[in-house]
């Protein structure tokens, strides 16, 4: 009827409202993974001193998980880098679980169980080792490890624990 006086209010534009979800969406997920990003891993400056001979090979602990530390890491990888005067060092990532120890050619007395760190949980009480191994004389300087590991819902890379300084003496 003309003249009634009503008002007709007309629909939002479709393309305001998938705009404004749009940017609520992304406002949400940048704030989930900015305040859920995984905290650092304990990290130290020092360096772990150790030696062995010529084809025998020294395992050093580079990173223990004390009673303090109550996260659960779900490991996809250890990364190792080293700097030799030799390219003939191999470094070899382990996980030990239910041990530690600093620095020994039988692992197995201070460490239970010595695994492939790749596919396994780390937590309280484990550790990681590096396994070195020399064919010629030399020294390795070790960088602290780095991890990498999925925590809750996110993923990480991050470095770990302390680096370690390994001389290779001739036999």
């Amino acid at each position: 009827m003309p003249g009634t006086g009503t008002l007709e209010m007309a629909p939002p534009p479709k393309a305001l409202l998938v705009g404004g979800v749009v940017l609520l969406v992304t406002a949400a997920v940048l704030a989930w993974w900015r305040t859920g990003a995984p905290e650092a891993l304990p990290t130290s400056e020092d360096l772990v001193p150790a030696s062995t001979k010529v084809g025998s090979p020294v395992y050093v602990g580079v990173f223990t998980a004390g009673s303090e530390f109550t996260r659960t890491l779900h490991l996809s990888g250890v990364k190792v880098h080293a700097t030799s005067n030799t390219s003939q060092v191999t470094l070899t990532p382990h996980l030990c679980r239910g041990g530690s120890l600093g620095v020994t050619t039988e692992p197995e007395v201070f460490c239970p169980e010595l695994l492939d760190p790749e596919g396994q949980t780390f937590g309280s009480g484990d550790g990681i080792v590096v396994e070195v191994a020399g064919s010629v004389p030399g020294v390795a300087v070790i960088d602290p490890v780095r991890l990498a590991f999925r925590e809750n819902l996110h993923w990480a890379t991050l470095p770990a624990g302390t680096g370690a300084v390994v001389q290779i003496l001739p036999r």
